[in-house]
């Protein structure tokens, strides 16, 4: 099966892989411990991807103001890590993303317009069909 924006290891489709990652994770406030998802540990490990590949994407990303990164506490390391974060911009790149890659409903209207029946032509048709 092809991926929905190129080869998911490199350019847009692993950018857009991030961003979707990114996107998934819970807000942090201002004093919360950032998951290791947040880290470009975690995102290799949930992307399957080379450290090389992400942080090259990551450098573009943050050049195009799609995310931040900030040295902040994470859950089960000793020291401060860079932690990647979605710019307000970034929040609207995922959400398109996410809009594209959710599949569109077929409509089950045939597109034939039948013209309503009239009172009339129901009371017809129920006198003749009664025999009366």
């Amino acid at each position: 099966m092809r991926e929905p924006f190129g080869n998911p290891s490199e350019g847009m489709g692993l950018a857009a892989r991030v961003l979707l990652h990114l996107a998934q994770l819970p807000p942090l406030g201002p004093n919360d411990l950032a998951s290791l998802g947040h880290t470009q540990q975690g995102m290799v490990t949930a992307l399957a991807v080379r450290q090389g590949s992400l942080t090259k994407v990551l450098r573009r990303l943050l050049a195009g103001d799609a995310v931040t990164v900030e040295r902040r506490y994470v859950e089960g390391a000793e020291q401060r890590l860079k932690v990647y974060r979605l710019s307000p911009l970034g929040e609207t790149l995922a959400r398109d993303l996410r809009h594209r890659l959710t599949p569109s409903v077929p409509s089950k209207a045939s597109g034939e317009w039948i013209a309503p029946r009239s009172s009339a032509d129901r009371t017809g048709r129920e006198t003749g069909r009664l025999g009366a």
